[in-house]
């Protein structure tokens, strides 16, 4: 218990370590990143405190500015839960659970980068998610690090700006068995062949006159990772090829809501491999942002079929019903609380509830 102490004592020290370096020098090194401390409660009865999954995570991340086009940045992540995992260096997922491993010490970001007017590109290890624009700023497509796990992306991003506010993007992954990657077991990235999924992505996040703030589709493309077949030796895989389309509408309400609005946004998806009653994902979510610039309440419904097998937020074969209210102190620091019911469609399997009480502080 004492080295898990002084190895977590270590890590504190290095965040702040790194943070005052950063501030010290001129402005082409910045610090950023954030910590989170929080419960997770997950359990088959109906209050969801069960499961004591309490955990702390911190990611303190460096830029370096070459000009004013080119950059470089790099970025640590650290994750231990309530057991205070012993200490572990690793530049790998965890092979069963694809993820960082609670106890260890890792790296989610490290890339170089160049943009302009007109164009951003990224080469490297990476975060990038589909986010809709709820206030839950998530995706049942492609969502990286969640409530408790650290995924990332190891390959390109290329986005190029459009006109009237639109803007494409393509992302090329390259995965292995122990690499992150927040997808569903359905998708198996250990064969022999090259392991990759691609997106393809447009989308427009400026306000019209009808106060729709994000519009826009994907499609993603993994090539001979979709494993099909009801035993071992009748597997085969196929190419698994997906589309998503998202919206999200805004509506200002500045005297009722004190600067405030009512947000709703929605995803709707498919494995195009599949038959719809399967493939399909449904998500809704209603709510008010942004009130009096410190509270955000949201409604959110999803519906997902066996064989929607993208971001791991989102059970397979399950419908679920999740409440959220986020409290903002300043724009760097917030809290979450959620109450979530997941219900299976299948026989035997009970229904999970899951809350969780977070607080994330940005830099």
């Amino acid at each position: 218990m004492k080295s898990r102490i002084r190895y977590f004592f270590v890590a504190v020290f290095t965040v702040l370590g790194v943070h005052g370096t950063a501030n010290a020098q001129d402005n082409q090194l910045t610090f950023y990143g954030d910590v989170r401390v929080g419960h997770i409660g997950n359990d088959t009865n109906a209050d969801g405190l069960g499961g004591n999954n309490s955990l702390l995570r911190m990611r303190p991340g460096i830029k370096y500015l070459f000009n004013e086009n080119h950059s470089f940045s790099g970025r640590l992540a650290y994750l231990v839960s309530v057991e205070f995992e012993d200490f572990d260096v690793s530049l790998e997922a965890d092979y069963n659970n694809r993820a960082l491993s609670y106890g260890t010490l890792g790296i989610d970001e490290l890339y170089y980068q160049y943009s302009d007017a007109k164009n951003l590109l990224k080469v490297g290890r990476f975060q990038q998610s589909f986010n809709v624009l709820s206030n839950a700023q998530r995706s049942h497509f492609k969502f990286q690090s969640n409530a408790n796990f650290v995924h990332w992306t190891d390959g390109v991003q290329y986005r190029r700006y459009l006109n009237n506010g639109w803007f494409g993007e393509a992302i090329v992954e390259f995965h292995e068995a122990n690499v992150s990657y927040p997808y569903s077991f359905g998708l198996d990235f250990d064969g022999d062949h090259l392991n990759v999924a691609s997106f393809l992505n447009f989308e427009h996040r400026q306000r019209d006159e009808n106060n729709i703030i994000q519009k826009g589709f994907t499609v993603m493309w993994a090539p001979h990772t979709y494993i099909q077949g009801s035993t071992v030796s009748d597997f085969i895989r196929d190419d698994y090829l997906a589309i998503s389309s998202r919206i999200a509408y805004d509506l200002p309400k500045p005297d009722a809501l004190k600067g405030g609005s009512i947000r709703i946004a929605g995803e709707l998806g498919t494995n195009l491999h599949d038959r719809i009653e399967n493939a399909y994902s449904m998500v809704a979510s209603f709510g008010i942002n942004n009130y009096a610039d410190k509270h955000e309440l949201m409604l959110e419904l999803a519906k997902t079929g066996s064989q929607w097998l993208t971001a791991s937020s989102y059970a397979r074969n399950a419908d679920e019903l999740e409440i959220r209210y986020r409290y903002h102190f300043n724009p760097k620091f917030n809290m979450d609380f959620r109450y979530r019911i997941r219900d299976y469609r299948i026989d035997g399997v009970a229904n999970r509830y899951s809350t969780f009480i977070r607080a994330t502080y940005k830099f």
